[in-house]
C-alpha cells in the first residue's frame, strides 16, 4: 500500500465495507415448505435461520449467503429458489457473465 496516493487508497475496495460487497439471497416458497430445518442446518454461512417452523434469511447486515445453493439441493420439496448471487467487490472489478444460477450436482 505504501506506493498508492492517497487518492488511490480511498478507491481501493475491501471486504469490510458492505456496499463494496453483495451477499446471495434465496426465497422461500411457504406453500411447498414442510419446515423440517434441513436448510438452515446445512447453510455453511449460518444464513438461514426457522421461525415459526418456516425458514428465513437472517437480516441484510447480519447475512454472509455465498449463494452456494446447498440449501437449495437439500430441500426435498424444491421450495427454495435462489434470488440473487453473491458478488465481491461490486462495482469495481470487471464481472463475467456466470450464466444462470443453478443448484449444485446432487448424486
Amino acid at each position: 500500500m505504501g506506493k498508492f496516493k492517497l487518492l488511490e487508497r480511498l478507491y481501493i475496495p475491501t471486504y469490510n465495507k458492505p456496499s463494496h460487497v453483495q451477499c446471495g439471497e434465496v426465497v422461500f416458497d411457504y406453500e411447498k415448505c414442510t419446515g423440517d430445518k434441513l436448510c438452515s442446518v446445512i447453510c455453511p454461512a449460518d444464513s438461514i435461520v426457522m421461525v415459526d417452523k418456516k425458514p428465513q434469511m437472517k437480516p441484510s447486515p447480519m447475512t454472509e449467503c455465498m449463494a452456494c445453493g446447498a440449501c437449495i439441493a437439500v430441500c426435498p420439496t424444491k421450495a427454495i429458489h435462489m434470488k440473487s448471487t453473491f458478488r465481491v467487490l461490486k462495482g469495481y472489478l470487471k464481472t463475467i457473465d456466470l450464466g444462470d444460477i443453478l443448484p449444485p450436482r446432487t448424486i
